[in-house]
């Protein structure tokens, strides 16, 4: 099942220098991991030069450690392309350096590469919405993953239902409790890199769009069914890979993109080749100049790189 192939698919005339995956749904299986299998076909792309970039909708925060200990990881882009970090000689302790508890790890200073902050009316008018909903809040800020005590427990009530490809996190630090989001809102709106709502169920969520849309000034996506994502306009994964393809020298034709869901959109379309997953959602996989036969919990990335020799 796990012999790297002998005929690759020749879907692009240029190499592939850089691959960018999505997190949920794609790298991670449905358990929040990155198999062993999918491990050793990254460190083989890595070690033949191909730059492997996490592209995902989560804060730097939430970046799992052991995604930030895969083989050459040194830039992530995060919040949906709101920014793009180098992570530096020390991965893992830039990560941790957005930790509530960070002093009882070893950290390093990540560097902003890219930030594309919410306007503070955009943001402030953003945040009135989420709040309205009373649901699962969580706000992304110079790297920090903030919410309360409420969001808390209905996104582990969330958890224990394991019907999505979201993977659970769990609340080891990456996530910084607030008293009193909208207080800290009203000091803190000039500094929002991503909202995000999650709700209950599906119809929650589409119900809640026209909502958010209505707001000006917005990039609304869907990270999954489930939940509701929001930038400032203009901002995507598909204009930070790019940004970041030029800062490292990449043609845009050497690009890689692999998603599964909406918030992965803009990133497969400016990308060289769009790949998705096999779960990945339907009018997504339109997309794509190749869908994986296996699903996030088995190897699909890696099924990917190697039918296109990566």
């Amino acid at each position: 099942m796990h012999e790297r192939k002998g005929a690759f698919m020749s879907i692009s005339s240029h190499p592939i220098l850089l691959a960018a995956l999505d997190l949920d749904g794609t790298l991670l299986n449905s358990s929040g991991e990155v198999t062993d299998y999918t491990r050793k076909v990254l460190s083989e792309a890595s070690d033949r030069g191909v730059v492997i970039i996490p592209a995902t909708g989560r804060p730097l925060a939430s970046l799992p450690p052991e995604v930030a200990q895969l083989p050459g990881i040194r830039y992530v882009i995060t919040c949906n392309g709101a920014a793009v970090w180098d992570l530096g000689a020390d991965p893992v302790g830039a990560v941790y350096s957005r930790y509530s508890n960070a002093k009882e790890h070893r950290t390093s200073t990540p560097v902003c590469l890219l930030h594309s902050l919410m306007p503070v009316e955009t943001a402030r008018e953003a945040f009135a919405v989420c709040e309205s909903f009373h649901a699962d809040l969580r706000i992304f800020s110079d790297g920090y993953a903030c919410t309360d005590a409420h969001s808390i427990a209905l996104a582990a009530a969330r958890a224990a239902q394991k019907d999505g490809t979201e993977a659970c996190q769990p609340n080891d630090g990456r996530f910084t409790i607030l008293r009193d989001a909208a207080e800290w809102m009203s000091r803190n709106a000039f500094a929002i890199e991503k909202l995000c709502v999650f709700f209950e169920n599906p119809q929650q969520a589409a119900a809640a769009l026209p909502r958010f849309y209505a707001v000006p000034g917005v990039e609304v996506v869907q990270g999954s069914p489930k939940n509701v994502e929001v930038t400032a306009a203009g901002v995507d994964k598909g204009e930070a890979l790019r940004a970041l393809a030029d800062r490292l020298g990449v043609p845009h034709e050497s690009t890689l993109a692999v998603g599964d869901s909406e918030n992965d959109r803009a990133m497969l379309q400016k990308a060289g080749v769009a790949a998705v997953m096999a779960n990945g959602m339907p009018e997504i996989r339109a997309l794509a100049r190749l869908v994986s036969k296996a699903d996030c919990d088995h190897d699909g990335v890696a099924e990917i790189l190697e039918t296109l020799g990566i």
